[in-house]
């Protein structure tokens, strides 16, 4: 069966690190941090996606797209419960990044109407690989996110949650699958702390002509994206 899961994967994190920084020919110091966290969060995910078995011949007849027969998307829930109230944030890591430049665009999708091409290398995830080639690549949007049954706004951070970007159009629904983002809710592009917060992600795909169009035997694909906790 063609399919491929997403897995949740939670993090709580708390490190200290020492240094020893030379201040004077004579003297040192030794720099202590660490960091406290108020709650405990533990987040899921509502099964996997499947885009089910895929006929060579179906595939051909639909018209190309960007290099690429588009599959479509699929909705997955996720849910992230926190003991007491917490400010969290996402990221995403996937298995299979993409072998060098991308050589197609995948068709994302926020609903059934609202869509966006992305063809941005930190933003797609492979397939896998058949003789050195991509057999095709899937991204994840955020679709919405609610904060103790509470509509929330969308915002990212692209230096660590140092600072934060209300998200406006369809494509900033993108999840970077680098790990390079933080994907969150609040209000007014700044974070909000919530103990329930669940909401929509959709995943979107697409399959390579070329590996389409040579292929001779079953090809399977079944690969993740692991989603990070941040405490804020």
């Amino acid at each position: 069966m063609n399919m491929f899961k997403i897995t949740a994967l939670t993090l709580a994190i708390a490190t200290t690190a020492c240094s020893l920084t030379a201040m004077a020919a004579e003297t040192a110091q030794i720099t202590v941090k660490g960091a406290v966290f108020p709650s405990a969060c533990a987040i899921s995910v509502d099964g996997s996606v499947d885009f089910g078995n895929l006929k060579k011949n179906e595939l051909q007849e639909q018209t190309k797209n960007q290099n690429a027969y588009q599959l479509g998307y699929k909705p997955v829930g996720f849910n992230i419960q926190c003991k007491s109230a917490a400010k969290v944030a996402l990221s995403a890591q996937a298995d299979t990044p993409v072998s060098g430049n991308p050589t197609m665009g995948v068709v994302s999708y926020l609903s059934d109407t609202d869509k966006a091409l992305r063809a941005e290398p930190g933003q797609l995830a492979s397939l896998g690989a058949l003789e050195g080639e991509d057999i095709g690549y899937f991204t994840v949007m955020l679709a919405s996110a609610t904060l103790d049954s509470k509509d929330a706004e969308l915002i990212s951070s692209k230096n660590g949650g140092s600072s934060w970007s209300a998200v406006s159009g369809t494509a900033e629904h993108l999840m970077y699958q680098d790990g390079s983002v933080f994907h969150g809710w609040g209000k007014d592009a700044a974070p909000q702390e919530a103990t329930n917060i669940s909401g929509i992600m959709t995943v979107s795909a697409a399959l390579n002509v070329k590996v389409v169009e040579e292929l001779k035997d079953v090809v399977n694909f079944n690969t993740n994206t692991t989603l990070s906790l941040h405490y804020l």
